[in-house]
């Protein structure tokens, strides 16, 4: 009976370590379990190019501008379809027929480094020390604080001015920004994620902004890995390594779209590839060169065979479809060796020798296509493209790739033939891009007084039937002049893995739209 009731003593006292051990190890799961439940929500996206500059006394080429869409704000803002909505202002009216804007601006919002946004800061950003002032993208006689919420602006003349400061690359920044010295310190903005760290040529990290005025974002971090090769960018998006890759591309859609890991996003946006001529120098300053180049360029066969029927053939137009007063009535150009040729035998040149290669008093018809590669990899395989249908024209072309501070170098002195460009002045439907081609703009590389007046007083008009009409004239006169040829109207393409939930593209480019983003596990 004694032994009956130790062996129950042993049992229970058995049966208690075994509970007691399972509650033991019970604890580290549930920890386990809570720790994963926080997991840092950190979204990698691979880009191209490095960040030339965080500081608004420089333009942020390539692909800054995509990072600084996450750390800055601007007073508009476009929604996906490029409708004007508010940003760091609330409203806005004009005055003068738009020689005058008064911005009321958003209360309660905090620099990154706690500073209050106030009319002094939108100031700061729009004066002197700014690259859009500087260089007189945006001419404005004074920018005048009414009161700590209250802005007006004053123009040189009447221009849609909301248009212009949706731009990420002139955005609003803390005056704090700056020393005491006026040297610039680091990035201050008011967007949802703030500066952490930036390694050249390896990474930048940001982190979320608890104190951001509008809706937070669901990620704690972005890191944006540094990938320049655009092959190796689609291979870090397929391998895992990041979780999101823009500027796909367009030769990859197709294997992109059929891996179901990977979801791919498209949508027409307001960039143009173009050729951009000198104007000021032989060849091209006489237009029936430029004609048979027009020619000789067959853009909807660059679309079908190289971009995959990416995009949409531009045949010369100005402006993509998605702007504003772009005019479907337009006189395109289509590929037409024999219209080619016949132009360049207008201008005197002629293949006097059998060599397939035109000549003029003893010259021949040899150019350089020069291109930077800060924007897209297609723009290499265009160029190659149109090298090879210039040859068959009678044009002896030489494709080369440059830095783009070296190419700036050769614009300023004039010593180029052409240029393959995307964009330029152009972040929003408004065609601001035409003001390229004007006289006095510091990229412009032809002389018009007509096409100079047609521009301004095109910008200048508040009556919408008669700027439609006028930029309608605009799009005719650069398709008749032709001081650059437009190929292709680009179509954006972001890859994102499946476990990145909530992104919606946006027809604005330069532009990124984390918000609403979340990570799950795939």
């Amino acid at each position: 009976m004694k032994k009956t009731k130790l062996f129950l003593v042993l049992c229970t006292l058995l049966i208690c370590m075994l509970i007691m051990g399972g509650c033991g190890q019970q604890a580290p799961n549930t920890k386990s379990g809570s720790q994963d439940a926080k997991t840092e929500q950190v979204l990698k996206v691979a880009i191209g190019t490095e960040i030339n500059t965080w500081d608004i006394a420089q333009f942020p080429d390539g692909d800054a501008r995509f990072v600084w869409s996450q750390l800055y704000e601007t007073l508009v803002r476009l929604d996906s379809d490029l409708k004007l909505i508010p940003g760091l202002a609330d409203s806005w009216e004009s005055q003068q027929d738009g020689k005058v804007w008064v911005f009321h601006l958003k209360k309660d919002v905090l620099f990154h480094d706690g500073t209050p946004f106030t009319a002094e800061a939108v100031k700061y950003s729009y004066g002197d020390r700014g690259y859009v002032t500087k260089v007189k993208t945006l001419q404005l006689e004074s920018v005048d604080a009414i009161d700590d919420y209250t802005v007006k602006f004053t123009c040189v003349r009447p221009i849609p001015l909301p248009t212009y400061l949706t731009h990420i690359a002139w955005p609003i920044v803390s005056p704090s920004s700056i020393d005491s010295e006026g040297k610039f310190k680091t990035p201050i903005g008011t967007g949802p994620f703030k500066f952490v760290s930036y390694s050249k040529g390896q990474e930048v990290v940001l982190a979320k902004n608890e104190n951001y005025w509008g809706e937070k974002s669901k990620l704690d971090k972005v890191v944006f890995k540094i990938i320049p090769d655009a092959s190796t960018r689609v291979m870090a998006l397929t391998s895992g390594d990041v979780d999101m890759s823009i500027k796909i591309p367009e030769t990859d859609v197709a294997k992109l779209e059929k891996n179901p890991q990977i979801s791919v996003h498209r949508k027409l946006t307001t960039f143009t590839d173009f050729l951009q001529f000198n104007c000021a120098r032989a060849p091209f300053d006489d237009v029936n060169v430029r004609k048979a180049a027009a020619y000789a360029i067959d853009t909807q066969g660059i679309v079908k065979s190289i971009l995959n029927n990416i995009g949409i053939a531009a045949q010369g137009r100005p402006y993509s479809p998605s702007m504003m007063y772009s005019s479907k009535d337009l006189p395109l150009y289509s590929q037409d060796f024999n219209k080619a040729k016949a132009c360049l035998a207008a201008a005197g040149w002629e293949d006097r020798n059998g060599d397939g290669i035109c000549e003029k008093n003893d010259q021949t018809l040899q150019v350089d296509l020069i291109l930077t590669p800060s924007w897209s990899a297609r723009q290499q395989k265009i160029a190659e493209a149109c090298q090879a249908q210039l040859n068959k024209a009678g044009f002896a072309v030489n494709v080369k790739q440059m830095e783009t501070a070296a190419v700036g170098q050769l614009e300023k002195e004039g010593k180029f033939d052409m240029l393959m460009r995307t964009g330029y002045l152009v972040w929003g439907p408004y065609p601001h891009h035409v003001k390229i081609h004007t006289s006095k703009n510091y990229t412009s590389h032809y002389r018009d007084p007509a096409y100079d007046q047609l521009v301004q007083q095109a910008e200048s008009t508040t009556d919408e039937n008669q700027k439609q009409i006028l930029y309608t004239d605009i799009q005719k006169m650069l398709l008749d002049k032709l001081p650059a040829f437009y190929i292709v109207h680009e179509e954006k393409i972001v890859a994102t893995r499946n476990n990145v939930q909530g992104y919606k593209i946006t027809a604005e480019d330069p532009w990124l739209e984390l918000r609403g983003i979340s990570l799950v596990k795939e």
